[in-house]
């Protein structure tokens, strides 16, 4: 029961691959047991849940034993199946209640900023003569290789240009090489002269994507940061702060 629990709660945390995901839905259809277990997860509060578990789990073995050692007609299978439709529309509808209204974690909030802001890049409409836009169109197509050696080139010929530093961090955040796009923002935290710097709010969102040990805690002192120097991304950073 305790591998059981862990496992649903890593669902509704969102630590799941995709592959992980969809078993885990196909079993609250077709697992009767297993549906149950995630109705009552769903709808029993933290501090009464692991009694609850515990008192269950018995109760819920027996149940199967009697089901299984009884003949099965064809009354009984008919009821059976009509109780999977059931469970699955009623544990379908607690799942979304539980999205609608449990806070956002960091890590979601991080996802969902990516999505908006970062996965398409503005670009003019005829970008062929131009590098940065070339390396743009690079990345929107999802050319992350051809996109770094342009901003790469783009920032090597000019120091100063911090959007190829910007864009370069992009590229590693998107392939996931995430101490290599921390070392690209914390290099244009560091750059002097840049309106609204959003070095600092980029390594938060970063550190909030690895999430590794520490990760967050550093990630929402930065974001303090930004709100205080009233940086780009200040407006994103009080929002998460109110919904850490």
């Amino acid at each position: 029961m305790n591998d059981s629990y862990e496992y649903i709660e890593a669902y509704f945390k969102d630590q799941l691959n995709d592959a992980e995901k969809k078993r885990f839905e196909e079993r609250c259809i077709y697992d009767e047991s297993f549906a149950r277990e995630v109705a009552l997860f769903i709808t029993t509060g933290e501090g009464i849940r692991q009694s609850l578990l515990g008192q269950k789990q018995q109760q819920w073995a027996n149940d199967e034993l009697n089901r299984e050692s009884a003949p099965i007609k064809p009354l009984k299978k008919l009821t059976l199946n009509k109780w999977h439709y059931v469970a699955a529309a009623c544990l379908l509808f607690a799942v979304a209640i539980y999205f609608l209204y449990r806070p956002e974690t960091p890590h979601q909030l991080a996802n969902k900023y990516i999505a908006e802001h970062l996965t398409q890049l503005s670009q003019t409409m005829n970008p062929s003569k131009d590098s940065m836009q070339q390396g743009i169109a690079a990345y929107n197509n999802k050319d992350y290789n051809s996109a770094l050696q342009i901003f790469e080139e783009i920032y090597q010929s000019n120091p100063q240009n911090f959007i190829a530093k910007k864009y370069m961090g992009f590229v590693y955040l998107a392939t996931q090489n995430y101490d290599k796009a921390l070392q690209q923002f914390d290099e244009l935290a560091n750059k002097e002269g840049v309106y609204k710097n959003p070095g600092l709010f980029l390594k938060a969102l970063t550190l909030v994507q690895r999430n590794n040990q520490g990760d967050e805690e550093q990630a929402k002192q930065l974001l303090k940061e930004v709100v205080k120097g009233r940086a780009e991304g200040s407006r994103e950073a009080e929002i998460w702060l109110e919904k850490w």
